[in-house]
């Protein structure tokens, strides 16, 4: 009946199937309303569906005075959810993560069933609210990053430290030639750039295997950490078990830093290091590639102007 009345009327699936609606309806007031023109169509299947959804006659009076989303809205409050309901949205849940080809970037969508939906933006909501405000960042992107700090705190098992993990395979010939940014992938096998790299030497746990163009290993190194516990331990003593950015404080999950990039011939001194969270040392400083200020008082570290940015 949709295909034919759209195709008699000439007007989209969606609108045949609106008109078919109220055709069925058998509403006076409606049909009165679009008689005399005083109703749109909109207006008029917004209404026949909040009666269809069971609401009274005072909350169909009142709605005439709402826009169409807040009669859209109480639709929603008044339609029953039935167990089946229930069933059919679980059953349509999925999640959806599809990585770029070559696994510098990732997409993620899905469906999820109401609880299970709520419990996630909850939780989601929840870790953004714990990170530091950002200005430079979107609301999309704070939900992201605040995704991706729930998952490294799973992973960690407890909010004291997230070390990186991971074993690196160099190809000598391709990293030399392109300072880095080729030639480097970790053994799950996503390839990663400079600032993941500096991320990893600065606080993980890496072993590095280095081949040459035929793809012969060259050399091996033993899994080691970078910075040797004490140290660590040392550091974060002195900063107080906290984040030392200026106005931050945060413990959530608290790593070494370098003022000194590792690479770029900073030590594991005490002196050249300082607690930051996950957050400002994982977004900010590694992917946002904001500098500290190492001019700047110990506990209350600041970052260079923005436009001034690590290489």
């Amino acid at each position: 009946m949709v295909e034919w009345l759209a195709a008699r009327l000439d007007v989209e699936a969606s609108t045949a199937r609106t008109l078919l609606m109220l055709a069925r309806a058998d509403d006076e007031e409606v049909e009165t309303g679009l008689s005399a023109g005083e109703v749109t169509t909109d207006r008029a299947a917004a209404v026949s569906r909040l009666k269809a959804a069971g609401a009274d006659a005072d909350t169909i009076a009142r709605s005439w005075g709402f826009d169409l989303a807040g009669v859209r809205y109480l639709t929603g409050r008044h339609r029953p959810v039935t167990p089946g309901d229930e069933a059919a949205g679980h059953a349509s849940r999925y999640l959806h993560i599809q990585p770029s080809l070559d696994e510098h970037s990732w997409r993620l969508w899905g469906q999820l069933a109401g609880v299970d939906g709520r419990l996630v933006e909850k939780a989601i909501a929840t870790e953004t609210d714990r990170l530091p405000n950002n200005p430079d960042t979107t609301a999309g992107q704070d939900r992201a990053d605040a995704l991706v700090s729930v998952c490294a705190g799973w992973l960690a098992g407890d909010d004291a430290g997230s070390d990186l993990t991971a074993e690196i395979f160099i190809d000598a010939a391709l990293a030399a030639a392109s300072d880095g940014q080729q030639g480097a992938s970790i053994v799950t096998g996503p390839r990663v750039g400079p600032n993941t790299l500096a991320e990893i030497l600065c606080a993980g746990t890496i072993s590095v295997t280095v081949s040459d163009q035929s793809t012969r290993t060259v050399c091996t190194t033993p899994t080691t950490r970078t910075i040797p516990p004490a140290i660590r331990r040392h550091v974060l003593q002195r900063d107080g078990h906290a984040c030392v950015i200026d106005g931050c404080g945060s413990r959530n999950r608290l790593q070494p830093h370098h003022l000194i990039r590792y690479s770029d011939g900073g030590t594991h001194h005490p002196d050249n290091l300082v607690s930051l969270c996950w957050y400002h040392h994982h977004v900010v400083v590694h992917q946002m590639r904001r500098r500290i200020d190492p001019a700047s008082p110990a506990q209350r570290r600041r970052f260079l102007p923005r436009t001034t940015r690590a290489p």
